[in-house]
């Protein structure tokens, strides 16, 4: 751990080859002794993240889980290789953070940003869609919508990208998505259309894309600060109902909170 934040400090002074260097010995050195875990022992960051991939993908097999977070672990890996354009190297280590942890939004949202940089827009758009089911905040609904954007901007599809990017500032306002509008103003020679809530949710619908948050998502995200709450876990209980009232409002929820 003293070696993991030695890293973090030098990514924090943008020193990225040395930490680059020290980040692969440091993996070099660890991996090996985790390997025979790899697909049967887990790495989540949050007990909610327990909770996501026991509903959405675990189908009621036993969960096990490292003593150290190897999902971090690489997901920093990849954010560094990213800093040195190393791209094909910071995809293999999203990857690897995603086997340790298949329901890590962070590394789902950085691995699309990555396919977004790359032009491919085919695994752009499936990572996006994996990380639907775990986007818990308006902030990362925003994210998943503009990553959308992008896969029907360079699609060709330019009013649906135009409707994900506003629907996108509608949850959480970006210089991204206003950076987007501006160019497909740009490039087709006219002024932003001036789209209603109804008339944007019928342009996804329509493609068969989710208007809001996953219902099933928000019910076990409540849940879990429930059980939390009871187990006397007041900052994970705190997490989990701020992110339902996030995306909510709820003012039963806002109460709760208030009290906490």
């Amino acid at each position: 751990m003293e070696y993991y934040e030695e890293i973090n400090a030098l990514i924090q002074e943008k020193k990225y080859s040395t930490a680059d260097k020290k980040m692969d010995d440091l993996l070099s050195t660890i991996t090996p002794l985790y390997q025979k875990q790899l697909g049967k022992y887990y790495s989540f960051n949050h007990v909610l993240e327990v909770y996501y991939y026991d509903y959405f993908l675990n189908h009621d097999a036993s969960i096990l889980h490292t003593d150290i977070n190897l999902s971090a672990y690489y997901r920093l890996h990849g954010f560094i290789k990213m800093q040195l354009d190393d791209f094909k190297s910071a995809a293999k280590s999203y990857e690897t953070a995603l086997v340790w942890n298949p329901v890590d939004l962070d590394s789902l949202l950085q691995l699309g940003e990555l396919y977004k940089r790359l032009g491919n827009l085919k695994d752009c758009r499936r990572v996006s869609e994996s990380a639907y089911n775990f986007c818990c905040t308006r902030a990362t609904l925003a994210r998943y919508y503009r990553n959308l954007g992008f896969f029907y901007l360079e699609s060709y599809q330019p009013d649906i990208a135009t409707a994900l990017y506003q629907y996108s500032n509608i949850y959480y306002p970006s210089t991204q998505a206003d950076n987007e509008l501006i160019y497909l103003e740009k490039a087709l020679n006219r002024p932003t259309p001036t789209l209603s809530l109804n008339e944007i949710q019928q342009i996804l619908s329509n493609e068969s894309i989710p208007t809001g948050p996953n219902p099933d998502t928000i019910g076990i995200t409540y849940r879990v600060g429930q059980l939390e709450l009871e187990g006397g876990n007041i900052e994970n209980a705190k997490d989990c109902f701020t992110m339902v009232y996030d995306l909510t409002q709820d003012v039963q929820i806002k109460t709760i909170l208030d009290q906490l």
